[in-house]
């Protein structure tokens, strides 16, 4: 119960942020900074805090596991989405692909893990990032462009994950950042849960019934929220240990990713389908991820 209600303290910094953008409180371009503040610095800043520990050999494996099992997991969920919606038109069919096959891994995905399982699992949640951008330009660009639309080169042009590898040398070699800059990451990153609650909050302002007759984009937001978690659950018939089957299983768990609108834009697919598929599904996750929460 404490758990679920650390969550649901995570929802209302998001109607917060509806609040803020609904009164016109704070416009576009305020929002749009804090989203840049996030993804630039608060971000990348959490994750090089939270890779500086330990690397024992049993960490190392589980991390491991995380990284293939989420590739192989999103892959999955891709092509059963990319033959689930064949019939769709191009444009309309890579968007409901992509909204399957990919979470908001990171930017909901750290605040729901922390406040769930605590600080010392991020760093599962750092390594699913990891996998969800290998997949987002590789399968995920395949899906709207084809070979020549995958763009592995924009991957070591993301923050994140340049956080990631650097994290990854000071993890592996026990080299640690002098303590003063440590303390900067670390007051740096504390602003990334609550900011990134309140910008997503704000992606819900232009919510209408009537983004509920899509049947084909509430069936893509049915896989992403609850078929694609719960195929997760099937790893406890394994001998994995539970901090890497929650781990996956809350970032699976999560609405579609933003990337997807940004993709559908970059390569001419149906942005605007995309942008709803990403708002309504972040509005069900509300009650989708306090409930897949019990099955912990």
């Amino acid at each position: 119960m404490q758990v679920l209600l650390q969550v649901l303290t995570l929802f209302l910094l998001m109607l917060c942020g509806f609040f803020a953008k609904k009164t016109r409180m704070m416009g576009n371009e305020a929002f749009s900074a804090l989203n840049k503040l996030v993804l630039n610095f608060a971000q990348p800043a959490l994750i090089l805090s939270s890779m500086q520990q330990s690397a024992s050999p049993g960490l190392i494996r589980d991390l491991a596991w995380v990284f293939v099992l989420a590739c192989v997991f999103m892959s999955l969920t891709g092509t059963a989405a990319f033959l689930l919606f064949r019939r769709e038109a191009a444009p309309r069919r890579s968007v409901l692909t992509s909204m399957a096959m990919v979470s908001n891994c990171g930017f909901m995905g750290f605040p729901v893990i922390t406040a769930a399982l605590g600080e010392e699992a991020l760093i599962y949640a750092v390594i699913y990032v990891a996998a969800f951008q290998l997949i987002c330009w590789t399968l995920g660009a395949y899906v709207f462009g084809g070979r020549r639309a995958m763009r592995p080169v924009e991957l070591f042009k993301n923050p994140s994950l340049l956080a990631v590898l650097v994290g990854l040398v000071l993890f592996l070699t026990g080299w640690r950042l002098p303590s003063f800059v440590n303390d900067g990451l670390s007051m740096m990153g504390s602003v990334t849960t609550p900011v990134a609650m309140f910008v997503i909050g704000s992606n819900l302002v232009g919510l209408t019934p009537a983004h509920l007759s899509d049947r084909p984009m509430l069936t893509s937001c049915g896989l992403r929220l609850i078929a694609a978690p719960l195929m997760i659950l099937l790893l406890r018939l394994t001998p994995l240990g539970s901090p890497v089957i929650n781990s996956l299983y809350l970032c699976t768990a999560m609405p579609c990713a933003a990337l997807t609108a940004m993709m559908a834009e970059l390569y001419h697919a149906d942005s605007a389908l995309a942008s709803r598929g990403v708002a309504v599904s972040t509005a069900l996750s509300m009650v989708t991820v306090p409930l897949l929460l019990l099955l912990i």
